[in-house]
């Protein structure tokens, strides 16, 4: 192994050995299909983090590295999960939330304050990687016929889903909201979750207005329910497979590694054979580079605005996306996508970490002070 010319080591990935180029990870679902259909997807809660702009960059590279390699025109979904909690409340000493959607809907919070940063993340992105992206809310999501058809398969098979969905309680989160209030059950103490013919039913008690029912037809566009993420996220491989067949497309999720490694073989994998998918059909799943703090965990965002710079001496630009374009201009963003571009070439630097320091050495200016 020798270095590069930023002075990287490449240590043998398993995976790394497997293919020549990451388009080698989709080939063979792409045989037959007339083009690429890549998903990825993200909470709107509040503005990118470096984490997440070089995940939604790798992705725009990968999407575009796939459609130049194999000749098929690509399109790029990105899932606007609006449902994120945006407020929570603690009553009796249950944990209830109200979501982003609904805070905007009463007056209570700006739609642009949650998603413009990511709209213009995803514009820049397209515009340089010359791959299409098209915004898909939550809530159309969650009316999806795939979707549903999933919904009611895990509301019918509780007892197979509940060690997978929720293995420390078994209560399966799939929570409806107070028609009053909005409300939702957070940890699912009072749900009540029944499949009848055709429809999903979602009893709860909202500790203000009382009981209430909100029911979900498998083949319609009526009620509403939060799914959280071990179910959101089975429920999008449902949707992936079924994409295949609706767009004739190489049906391909792309996110970050969180949803990689142990979520991947505990959680997705089993559901996949729960829902009866054969292996062919199952969609392809990529996963990023991970950004890393100082201390080898997860560059996190929640971590530093709660602890500051106890818990990283960071420049504020690197939690903002709006800051770093104010500090250091489209220039860094250029220089992050030369880098996802690298990723998205080279198996063996996508299937690897990066620490948030290297990332800095990147973007020209850019200072980072001592670890705390």
């Amino acid at each position: 192994m020798t270095p590069d010319s930023t002075g990287l080591y490449f240590a043998p990935t398993g995976i790394a050995h497997l293919t020549h180029t990451n388009t080698d990870l989709v080939r063979a679902a792409s045989r037959g299909r007339t083009r690429v259909r890549v998903t990825t997807a993200a909470q709107l809660n509040g503005h990118p983090h470096l984490g997440t702009v070089t995940t939604i960059m790798a992705t725009f590279a990968l999407t575009a590295r796939f459609a130049h390699d194999l000749g098929l025109p690509a399109t790029l979904v990105f899932d606007a999960l609006e449902n994120a909690p945006a407020e929570h409340r603690t009553i009796d000493g249950r944990r209830y939330t109200r979501n982003v959607e609904d805070l905007i809907a009463a007056g209570e919070l700006g739609s642009a304050e949650r998603s413009a940063g990511f709209r213009r993340l995803l514009s820049w992105s397209s515009a340089r990687s010359g791959v299409a992206w098209q915004e898909r809310p939550y809530s159309t999501y969650q009316e999806l016929a795939p979707v549903r058809a999933c919904l009611h398969t895990i509301a019918r098979h509780q007892a197979e889903f509940a060690p997978l969905l929720a293995p420390a309680d078994g209560r399966i989160r799939i929570r409806p909201r107070c028609p009053q209030c909005r409300l939702m059950d957070k940890d699912a103490h009072h749900l009540a979750i029944t499949a009848v013919d055709g429809a999903v039913v979602l009893d709860s008690t909202c500790p203000i207005h009382g009981r209430y029912r909100e029911t979900v037809p498998v083949h319609g566009t009526t009620g509403w329910y939060d799914a959280n993420t071990p179910v959101r996220s089975v429920q999008k491989v449902a949707l992936l497979a079924a994409e295949r067949d609706l767009y004739d497309a190489c049906s391909v999720s792309i996110d970050g590694p969180d949803w990689g490694g142990s979520w991947f073989a505990h959680v997705i994998a089993p559901a996949l054979a729960l829902l009866g998918l054969p292996v062919e059909e199952w969609p392809v799943s990529v996963f990023t580079p991970m950004v890393l703090d100082r201390t080898g965990g997860k560059l996190s965002k929640s971590l530093y605005v709660k602890y500051g710079t106890e818990y990283a001496d960071l420049p504020p630009a690197f939690l903002d996306l709006d800051a770093l374009l104010d500090t250091y201009g489209e220039d860094a963003l250029e220089a992050l996508w030369q880098e996802a571009a690298r990723w998205a070439g080279d198996p063996r630097r996508l299937h690897r970490s990066y620490t948030v320091d290297h990332l800095a050495a990147l973007i020209h200016g850019t200072r980072i002070g001592e670890a705390a």
